[in-house]
């Protein structure tokens, strides 16, 4: 088991040591409940007031082919469902609602915004090939609406990969916030110059046009802004070298400021990357792992006690 260090500790150690400390302390933070499957989402993308439609396409299962057209002749506006029951976003539509749609010979375009109902047969079409047509009369058992549920429980597991970075931000706000509180210090989470400013009254506009951090911290006794950025690696590549340069970018235009620059990091990436990592503690020098910000480094580098 490593021994605990404390941060003057920690920054007083050479540059390989301090590596070397850093990686043995890496720690992964846990995922949040909602990092599976976000049902505030998945209940947005099936809003109540399309229930009592979908629940009409439940007298379609079992039905044959020739009754589900039929059911669409005398009812077409429900083709507008069509997108939801097959998991395609609104952005996969043009601005006017046209799908773009490969047939084997030839593309074509099917409206579900406004459904055209002199072209019936192109939809049917697209309902057998895509087997939304069989799935309604052999697939499904109870509800369409249920089903519809499922679709978007399935498609927002796959946005998985966003939610990672979220899990970063939302553990550097609760450590903000909570430093903030303990400090009597200001602080926000995702941050802009614009933000800053406003919120501050401090101006780092010309410093950082247009950069987005992910966290801020103010001392006003000090004046001082400390800005913040996290990140999560749980594989090498390319994102943690471009990281670690960006991040050592932004120090060097803190340097002749009040104002000062923490990076914060973890993960197993970092394990088969410690070249990118040793630069990026010996030049950034404020680089953390999740188990030193636990640990109050943030506290002690900042000399927060009045």
């Amino acid at each position: 088991m490593v021994s605990k260090m404390n941060v003057y500790e920690y920054r007083n150690l050479p540059i390989n040591q301090r590596l070397e400390y850093f990686v043995s302390t890496l720690s992964n933070i846990e995922k949040f409940a909602d990092y599976w499957v976000n049902f505030d989402n998945v209940y947005k993308n099936v809003p109540q007031k399309l229930a009592p439609d979908l629940f009409t396409l439940d007298y379609l299962i079992g039905k044959d082919q020739m009754e589900i057209e039929s059911f669409f002749h005398e009812r077409p506006y429900l083709l507008m469902l069509v997108p939801l029951l097959l998991g395609i976003r609104k952005d996969k539509l043009d601005q006017y609602g046209n799908l773009s749609v490969q047939d084997i010979q030839e593309k074509y375009q099917l409206n579900f915004n406004d459904i055209n109902t002199e072209n019936m047969s192109a939809y049917f079409d697209f309902l057998t090939h895509s087997g939304l047509m069989n799935l309604l009369s052999q697939g499904l058992k109870k509800s369409v609406f249920d089903y519809s549920v499922g679709v978007q429980a399935g498609m927002d597991s796959n946005g998985r990969k966003n939610r990672s970075g979220k899990i970063g931000e939302k553990f550097l706000e609760e450590r903000l916030s909570a430093i903030a509180s303990k400090n009597d210090l200001k602080w926000m989470g995702q941050s802009t110059p614009s933000k800053i400013k406003k919120e501050f009254d401090v101006d780092i506009e010309q410093i950082f046009e247009n950069r987005r951090f992910d966290g801020a911290l103010y001392n006003p006794r000090k004046l001082k802004i400390i800005l913040f950025e996290i990140n999560l690696f749980n594989a090498s590549g390319s994102k943690s070298k471009s990281a670690s340069t960006e991040f050592q970018t932004l120090r060097d235009r803190l340097a002749k400021t009040n104002h000062e620059f923490i990076y914060i990091t973890d993960g197993e990436g970092w394990l088969k990357d410690k070249s990118h990592l040793k630069e990026a503690l010996e030049y950034i020098g404020n680089v953390f792992n999740v188990s030193m910000v636990e640990d109050g480094y943030i506290e002690s580098v900042l000399d927060l006690k009045r």
